[in-house]
């Protein structure tokens, strides 16, 4: 038996019609008749095939794990991109990458704490070789922080709160948000990692995030808001309901 084979005959047993388990998996009808005969050409590669084996067999009440072994015994496999050398791969590893840096922020607020210490202490050694005299405005070094005063004591600002916010993501980041009723929503890396495989309802969201890019397949892109890399897409560009969708560091968003 093949993929193909070994999906209708699930279907046929469970009594379904390939239209409703394409209404259950937001699959066209016509993809779904091309994988039953084992046509995978028009699911757009291999990433996309092995996402929809996934989805059809859970709609027919099967595992999908042996079929998609089955798949990629029998199909050539993708070329799947070379990491950077000595580059983190794993977002928990680029987490600790990105906390060994220096922290400008506070190296910045210790400079200007040193700054207000010695201001403070000019003013003091003035009025203590001058005890008669007013000290007037000039008397006092100027102190690059609005909160530094004569007659106060200096108070270091803190960071302002969007300083790490503005720091570009090294990491390709997207945002799904159903706005509609639902969407069958499938996630891998470009190394074919999956990340999530399953039906969102109305009002779920889901962040996904990887070092060097994630492939996405909206079923029901109509139904969703899509964010990437800081960039609202809105409804993402889809063929029919499916929208095929690959988004990589620095804003790289493709919609296939």
């Amino acid at each position: 038996m093949s993929v193909g084979a070994d999906l209708a005959r699930a279907r046929e047993e469970r009594g379904l019609s390939v239209e409703d388990v394409s209404s259950a998996t937001r699959i066209r009808a016509g993809l779904i008749r091309s994988i039953e005969a084992d046509e995978f050409e028009p699911c757009g590669g291999a990433v996309y095939a092995r996402g929809h084996i996934r989805s059809v067999a859970r709609a027919v009440g099967i595992d999908p794990e042996p079929l998609v072994a089955d798949f990629d015994r029998s199909h050539v496999e993708e070329p799947v991109p070379v990491p950077v050398p000595n580059q983190p791969t794993d977002p928990d590893l680029a987490a600790r990458a990105e906390r060994r840096r220096p922290n400008w922020t506070a190296a910045m607020a210790v400079a200007l704490l040193v700054i207000c210490a010695l201001a403070g202490y000019g003013v003091y050694a003035n009025s203590k070789h001058k005890p008669n005299t007013a000290a007037s405005t000039n008397d006092f070094p100027t102190v690059p922080s609005p909160s530094a005063s004569p007659s106060t004591p200096s108070v270091v600002p803190s960071a302002p709160p969007s300083a790490v916010a503005l720091l570009p993501s090294r990491d390709a980041v997207v945002l799904i948000r159903v706005t509609g009723t639902k969407t069958w929503l499938h996630v891998e890396t470009l190394s074919h990692r999956v990340l999530f495989s399953a039906i969102l309802n109305h009002g779920e969201a889901k962040t996904f995030r990887d070092a060097h890019g994630l492939t996405l397949v909206i079923g029901n892109a109509p139904a969703v808001q899509l964010v990437a890399d800081n960039q609202d897409f809105g409804v993402p560009r889809s063929s029919g309901n499916v929208a095929h969708v690959t988004v990589k560091p620095a804003g790289d968003v493709q919609f296939v």
